[in-house]
């Protein structure tokens, strides 16, 4: 019993070896394809090529999948989605996903507003040096000091 274990364990891990990492600059060239896509105005094509790029979890893809289902385009429009898909790359430190994922919060885009959570997610993203970000975060704290005086 333990000897074929053994056997199987074996097989499994020279098949493992023998599998193709993802082609990455093919993975390159069809997510620029998607970016010329969507600038086209084709978002069906840019998802189709997006998808698997996001299900090998590239994060710009993730961020860009969120896009399009929270503007509508492409793909029915739905906010708690395109939250899923930022979600999903800002817990990888993705600091545009992030950024985006906090401007969701914040603005309550067809999700339930909250700002706690979009500080959350502002913060991580500025931290990183993110330009938006250090932007926004600036924006609101500002905001916030004149509110609180």
């Amino acid at each position: 019993m333990a000897r074929s274990c053994k056997l199987l364990t074996a097989a499994f891990l020279l098949l493992a070896a023998c599998a193709a990492p993802p082609d990455t600059a093919r993975f390159k060239v069809d997510f620029e394809k998607g970016v010329a896509a969507y600038e086209a105005g084709d978002y069906v094509t840019a998802r189709k090529l997006w998808q698997p790029l996001a299900d090998n979890y590239d994060l710009a893809a993730l961020r860009n999948l969120g896009h399009l289902h929270r503007l509508g385009h492409g793909v029915e429009k739905n906010p708690k989605k395109a939250r899923d898909y930022y979600e999903k790359a800002a817990n990888f430190g993705h600091a545009p996903s992030q950024t985006n994922l906090a401007l969701m919060y914040f603005a309550g885009d067809g999700i339930t507003a909250n700002s706690k959570k979009g500080m959350f997610w502002l913060k991580k993203a500025a931290a990183q040096g993110y330009p938006p970000a250090q932007q926004q975060l600036a924006i609101r704290s500002q905001r916030f000091e004149l509110h609180s005086r």
